[in-house]
């Protein structure tokens, strides 16, 4: 039986471009880092939850629901350009100094992606059990796609190059990461802490919902509301 005990880490920083307080707007009158932390607490391997943020306000809001924040984040991480190693590397020195103690396994959650399958993630716990190195909670997207340059599209694959269209049985399958990272804290914290070796489960497309807008969120509470017993098991309010 599998004992590795996972600190479940949900950064949610105050400041947002897109959408003010984005972190703690409801999402079907819960706010959003809320639906992540009552994920976390559904999964037997975590036990520890911090939410790392830089707001007395998120943070009391995070303790209420069950969450711990044992310090705010420091200004120098909580801008735009923040990175997750700088956050990481900001709270494993605040550990240090406060003398408070996290598991060397780690559970990356984003509030921005509410809707989450528990089986998949339990699926995710048991590989990386088997193999101890990262693993990504991906969902398959869509790989024809080009960037713009000088208002030219120019495609990522080769083949299209070549082609004006291509089908997607042709080509290989893309996934999109940033749904949940399994992995163990390095001593050393640098811009490829998940180290060279990423291995991934394929969670449903139906969690594939990111929130970057307030359009998002009504338009996604609309959607979702349509069917919601298709929904209601990926939803933690």
């Amino acid at each position: 039986m599998n004992k590795i005990k996972f600190t479940a880490i949900i950064p949610a920083r105050s400041g947002s471009k897109g959408i003010k307080n984005k972190n703690i707007n409801l999402f079907f009158n819960t706010p959003l880092l809320v639906h992540s932390i009552n994920f976390a607490k559904k999964l037997s391997f975590v036990n520890q939850i911090i939410v790392s943020t830089d707001s007395e306000k998120f943070a009391n809001i995070s303790k209420k629901a069950g969450a711990e924040v044992p310090f705010l984040r420091s200004n120098n991480v909580s801008k735009d350009s923040s990175m997750e190693e700088d956050v990481l590397k900001d709270i494993k020195k605040k550990c240090l100094k406060k003398k408070y103690n996290i598991n060397k396994y780690i559970l990356w959650l984003r509030p921005t992606s509410p809707l989450r399958d528990i089986k998949t993630f339990k699926k995710g716990y048991d590989l990386f059990c088997k193999k101890k190195k990262s693993v990504l909670i991906c969902v398959k997207k869509e790989c024809r796609i080009f960037f713009g340059k000088k208002k030219k599209l120019i495609p990522v694959l080769n083949i299209m190059k070549k082609r004006s269209m291509v089908r997607r049985q042709e080509l290989p399958t893309a996934y999109k990461i940033f749904y949940g990272e399994f992995f163990k804290l390095p001593k050393k914290i640098n811009k490829n802490y998940l180290g060279k070796t990423k291995y991934f489960i394929e969670m449903s497309k139906i969690c594939s919902l990111d929130i970057d807008s307030i359009n998002d969120l009504k338009l996604y509470e609309k959607y979702i509301n349509h069917d919601k017993k298709k929904f209601i098991k990926f939803l933690h309010i």
